[in-house]
């Protein structure tokens, strides 16, 4: 069983993805704005941290964490999050699955620039794809481990 930390602003979209991972055995713990995600990671560790990319910066700027133009309207902000919080990943061995709705090319880039493995970095799949999500889920956890 593994604890995952998933932070995304639409819980009901990654809710097949979720029964999939309860159904296997892991704790998922759900928070839909950055500001409870850091709460969360104060507070806990995790053996894996999904993201989503596109976290709205309306809720972003009531939490007066991020500005606008520092997330590019809400299409950056889990990249804000990723590189406020790598380093607190890093040393607790977390890694981190960061996905979105949007293949741009240009946010793949920006999160490998700040040390994101490409295999860290996904779009969200159909629902016919469970099975591969589960697959790379666990092989983040288990890689994660053996380093």
């Amino acid at each position: 069983m593994s604890k995952i930390l998933w932070v995304d602003n639409d819980p009901a979209y990654i809710e097949p993805y979720v029964s999939a991972l309860v159904d296997r055995g892991d704790e998922i713990k759900i928070v839909t704005t950055a500001r409870a995600a850091d709460s969360v990671l104060d507070k806990e560790t995790y053996d894996l941290v999904i993201l989503d990319v596109m976290i709205p910066t309306r809720s972003a700027e009531e939490e007066e964490i991020y500005n606008p133009e520092e997330t590019d309207n809400g299409l950056k902000t889990g990249l804000v999050f990723y590189r406020r919080n790598r380093q607190r990943l890093m040393l607790t061995d977390t890694p981190i699955l960061v996905l979105t709705v949007r293949l741009d090319r240009l946010i793949l880039d920006e999160f490998l620039k700040e040390g994101l493995p490409a295999e860290c970095f996904r779009t969200k799949m159909s629902l016919r794809e469970v099975d591969k999500f589960i697959d790379r889920v666990a092989s983040l956890i288990e890689k994660a481990k053996h380093d």
